[in-house]
Protein backbone atom coordinates (compact mmCIF):
# COMPACT_ATOMS: atom_id res chain seq x y z
CA UNK A 1 0.00 0.00 0.00
CA UNK A 2 0.97 3.85 -0.60
CA UNK A 3 1.65 6.07 1.82
CA UNK A 4 -0.05 9.55 0.97
CA UNK A 5 1.92 11.77 -0.77
CA UNK A 6 5.23 11.61 -2.69
CA UNK A 7 9.35 12.18 -1.76
CA UNK A 8 9.71 15.88 -1.67
CA UNK A 9 12.99 15.30 -3.68
CA UNK A 10 12.46 13.45 -6.24
CA UNK A 11 8.63 13.08 -6.76
CA UNK A 12 8.77 9.15 -6.19
CA UNK A 13 5.44 7.48 -4.84
CA UNK A 14 6.52 6.71 -1.14
CA UNK A 15 5.84 3.00 0.09
CA UNK A 16 4.86 2.06 4.18
CA UNK A 17 7.60 0.86 5.76
CA UNK A 18 10.21 3.08 4.92
CA UNK A 19 12.20 5.81 6.33
CA UNK A 20 14.04 6.83 3.18
CA UNK A 21 12.88 6.76 -0.36
CA UNK A 22 13.38 4.00 -2.38
CA UNK A 23 14.39 5.90 -5.55
CA UNK A 24 17.17 8.61 -4.67
CA UNK A 25 17.65 7.59 -0.68
CA UNK A 26 16.18 10.89 1.10
CA UNK A 27 15.13 10.62 4.49
CA UNK A 28 10.96 10.22 4.21
CA UNK A 29 9.86 13.64 5.94
CA UNK A 30 6.15 12.73 6.84
CA UNK A 31 6.61 10.71 10.14
CA UNK A 32 2.70 8.89 9.04
CA UNK A 33 4.32 7.48 6.38
CA UNK A 34 6.75 5.50 8.66
CA UNK A 35 7.87 4.95 11.92
CA UNK A 36 10.74 7.24 12.90
CA UNK A 37 13.22 4.50 13.40
CA UNK A 38 12.50 2.93 10.27
CA UNK A 39 15.66 3.25 7.63
CA UNK A 40 16.46 2.54 3.68
CA UNK A 41 17.80 -0.77 4.49
CA UNK A 42 13.83 -1.79 4.89
CA UNK A 43 14.34 -1.39 0.98
CA UNK A 44 17.55 -3.35 0.69
CA UNK A 45 17.97 -6.07 3.27
CA UNK A 46 21.58 -7.08 2.87
CA UNK A 47 22.30 -3.40 3.47
CA UNK A 48 25.21 -4.10 6.79
CA UNK A 49 25.18 0.15 6.97
CA UNK A 50 22.57 0.64 10.18
CA UNK A 51 25.20 2.14 12.48
CA UNK A 52 26.77 5.36 12.67
CA UNK A 53 30.53 4.73 13.50
CA UNK A 54 32.88 3.29 10.61
CA UNK A 55 36.34 2.32 9.92
CA UNK A 56 37.69 2.76 6.07
CA UNK A 57 40.82 1.32 5.43
CA UNK A 58 42.22 2.13 2.21
CA UNK A 59 44.17 -0.52 1.24
CA UNK A 60 42.30 -4.14 2.62
CA UNK A 61 43.75 -6.49 0.09
CA UNK A 62 46.94 -5.85 -1.64
CA UNK A 63 45.91 -7.59 -5.06
CA UNK A 64 43.89 -4.58 -6.22
CA UNK A 65 42.56 -1.02 -4.80
CA UNK A 66 39.97 -2.21 -2.56
CA UNK A 67 38.85 -0.54 0.48
CA UNK A 68 37.49 -2.19 3.71
CA UNK A 69 34.39 -0.82 5.82
CA UNK A 70 34.62 -1.88 9.32
CA UNK A 71 32.69 -1.10 12.53
CA UNK A 72 34.55 0.63 15.18
CA UNK A 73 35.15 -3.57 16.65
CA UNK A 74 36.95 -4.14 13.90
CA UNK A 75 33.99 -6.18 12.10
CA UNK A 76 34.40 -6.16 8.20
CA UNK A 77 31.02 -4.90 6.90
CA UNK A 78 31.73 -4.59 3.51
CA UNK A 79 34.36 -4.08 0.93
CA UNK A 80 34.52 -1.65 -1.50
CA UNK A 81 36.23 -3.09 -5.07
CA UNK A 82 37.64 -1.02 -7.90
CA UNK A 83 37.11 -2.32 -11.38
CA UNK A 84 40.22 -3.65 -12.48
CA UNK A 85 39.20 -2.62 -16.39
CA UNK A 86 36.71 -0.20 -17.01
CA UNK A 87 36.01 3.30 -19.01
CA UNK A 88 36.88 5.23 -16.42
CA UNK A 89 37.07 4.11 -12.19
CA UNK A 90 34.05 2.04 -11.41
CA UNK A 91 33.57 0.52 -7.84
CA UNK A 92 31.07 -2.05 -6.48
CA UNK A 93 30.46 -2.28 -2.47
CA UNK A 94 30.56 -6.10 -1.65
CA UNK A 95 29.58 -7.75 1.46
CA UNK A 96 31.20 -10.57 3.20
CA UNK A 97 29.34 -13.15 1.77
CA UNK A 98 29.76 -11.90 -1.90
CA UNK A 99 26.52 -10.40 -2.55
CA UNK A 100 26.51 -6.75 -4.31
CA UNK A 101 25.38 -3.63 -2.45
CA UNK A 102 25.93 -0.90 -4.77
CA UNK A 103 28.26 0.43 -7.15
CA UNK A 104 29.88 3.66 -7.46
CA UNK A 105 30.89 4.92 -11.52
CA UNK A 106 33.27 7.78 -12.39
CA UNK A 107 32.26 9.71 -15.38
CA UNK A 108 35.77 10.98 -16.97
CA UNK A 109 33.79 12.52 -20.38
CA UNK A 110 31.57 15.13 -18.01
CA UNK A 111 32.18 18.55 -18.00
CA UNK A 112 33.56 17.93 -13.90
CA UNK A 113 34.65 15.00 -12.17
CA UNK A 114 31.62 13.60 -11.37
CA UNK A 115 30.47 9.79 -9.94
CA UNK A 116 27.04 8.43 -10.13
CA UNK A 117 26.08 6.51 -7.08
CA UNK A 118 23.99 3.12 -8.06
CA UNK A 119 21.68 1.31 -5.17
CA UNK A 120 21.60 -2.46 -5.16
CA UNK A 121 19.04 -2.89 -7.58
CA UNK A 122 20.78 -0.63 -10.08
CA UNK A 123 18.84 2.63 -9.60
CA UNK A 124 20.69 5.74 -9.87
CA UNK A 125 20.35 7.38 -6.00
CA UNK A 126 22.84 10.35 -6.03
CA UNK A 127 25.48 11.95 -7.94
CA UNK A 128 29.29 12.76 -6.35
CA UNK A 129 30.51 16.64 -7.88
CA UNK A 130 33.48 18.59 -7.99
CA UNK A 131 33.56 22.55 -8.60
CA UNK A 132 36.43 22.83 -11.53
CA UNK A 133 36.73 26.77 -10.93
CA UNK A 134 38.55 26.91 -7.27
CA UNK A 135 41.84 28.63 -6.38
CA UNK A 136 41.96 26.65 -3.01
CA UNK A 137 41.27 23.23 -1.83
CA UNK A 138 38.58 21.56 -3.45
CA UNK A 139 34.67 21.34 -3.19
CA UNK A 140 32.46 18.41 -3.97
CA UNK A 141 28.85 18.17 -3.26
CA UNK A 142 26.29 15.27 -3.28
CA UNK A 143 23.26 15.44 -5.43
CA UNK A 144 19.85 13.32 -5.92
CA UNK A 145 18.65 11.66 -8.49
CA UNK A 146 17.00 14.77 -9.64
CA UNK A 147 19.73 16.91 -9.28
CA UNK A 148 18.90 18.51 -5.71
CA UNK A 149 21.92 19.06 -3.87
CA UNK A 150 21.14 16.92 -0.85
CA UNK A 151 25.28 17.01 0.58
CA UNK A 152 28.69 19.48 0.53
CA UNK A 153 31.88 19.44 3.05
CA UNK A 154 33.65 21.61 4.88
CA UNK A 155 37.26 20.73 5.82
CA UNK A 156 40.36 19.17 4.38
CA UNK A 157 39.38 15.86 2.18
CA UNK A 158 43.51 14.65 1.78
CA UNK A 159 43.95 14.62 5.24
CA UNK A 160 40.64 13.17 6.12
CA UNK A 161 39.45 16.52 8.36
CA UNK A 162 36.14 16.93 7.38
CA UNK A 163 32.49 17.18 8.14
CA UNK A 164 29.25 16.47 5.70
CA UNK A 165 26.80 19.16 5.65
CA UNK A 166 23.13 19.44 4.40
CA UNK A 167 23.15 22.59 2.25
CA UNK A 168 21.60 24.64 4.88
CA UNK A 169 24.29 23.99 7.43
CA UNK A 170 23.03 20.69 9.04
CA UNK A 171 26.06 18.57 10.12
CA UNK A 172 25.44 15.11 8.47
CA UNK A 173 28.65 12.89 8.87
CA UNK A 174 32.38 13.72 10.30
CA UNK A 175 35.35 12.13 8.71
CA UNK A 176 38.45 12.24 10.87
CA UNK A 177 41.13 9.62 12.42
CA UNK A 178 40.56 10.50 15.82
CA UNK A 179 39.68 7.30 16.75
CA UNK A 180 41.31 5.11 14.39
CA UNK A 181 45.11 3.21 15.20
CA UNK A 182 45.48 1.81 11.61
CA UNK A 183 47.42 3.97 8.67
CA UNK A 184 45.84 4.37 6.02
CA UNK A 185 42.28 4.48 7.50
CA UNK A 186 39.91 7.05 8.94
CA UNK A 187 36.52 7.02 10.82
CA UNK A 188 33.29 8.23 9.62
CA UNK A 189 30.90 9.16 12.25
CA UNK A 190 27.29 9.83 11.18
CA UNK A 191 25.37 12.51 12.60
CA UNK A 192 21.99 12.83 11.00
CA UNK A 193 20.49 9.87 8.78
CA UNK A 194 18.75 12.52 6.85
CA UNK A 195 21.17 10.37 3.63
CA UNK A 196 21.94 6.80 4.25
CA UNK A 197 25.11 5.52 5.71
CA UNK A 198 25.36 4.34 1.91
CA UNK A 199 25.27 7.46 0.39
CA UNK A 200 27.61 8.91 2.65
CA UNK A 201 30.15 6.23 2.17
CA UNK A 202 29.64 6.41 -1.88
CA UNK A 203 30.53 9.84 -1.08
CA UNK A 204 33.58 10.04 1.17
CA UNK A 205 35.14 6.79 -1.20
CA UNK A 206 34.81 9.21 -4.66
CA UNK A 207 36.61 12.19 -3.17
CA UNK A 208 38.72 9.85 -1.29
CA UNK A 209 40.09 7.94 -4.57
CA UNK A 210 39.97 11.69 -6.76
CA UNK A 211 41.71 13.08 -4.51
CA UNK A 212 44.25 10.28 -3.76
CA UNK A 213 44.96 9.97 -7.26
CA UNK A 214 45.32 13.84 -7.73
CA UNK A 215 47.60 14.17 -5.45
CA UNK A 216 49.80 11.15 -6.69
CA UNK A 217 49.70 12.95 -10.03
CA UNK A 218 51.12 15.98 -8.27
CA UNK A 219 53.85 14.10 -6.69
CA UNK A 220 55.07 12.19 -9.47
CA UNK A 221 55.28 15.32 -11.83
CA UNK A 222 57.56 16.99 -9.20
CA UNK A 223 59.90 14.11 -9.05
CA UNK A 224 60.07 14.41 -13.29
CA UNK A 225 61.32 18.01 -12.84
Amino acid sequence: MMASGRCSSCGQGLSTGTGYCTNCGSRIENTTAQPAASTWASAAPSSPFAGNEYIVEQKILTLRDTFGIKDTAGNLLAYVKKQSVSFGPKFWFEGPGGERLGEVHGKILSVRPTFEVYGEQGALLAAVKKKILKLLGSEWWMENSSGQEIARIKGNIVEHDYRIETPSGGRIAQVHKKWVTIRDSYGVQILDRSIHPYLTLSYVIAMDHAEHNRSKSRFGLSLVR
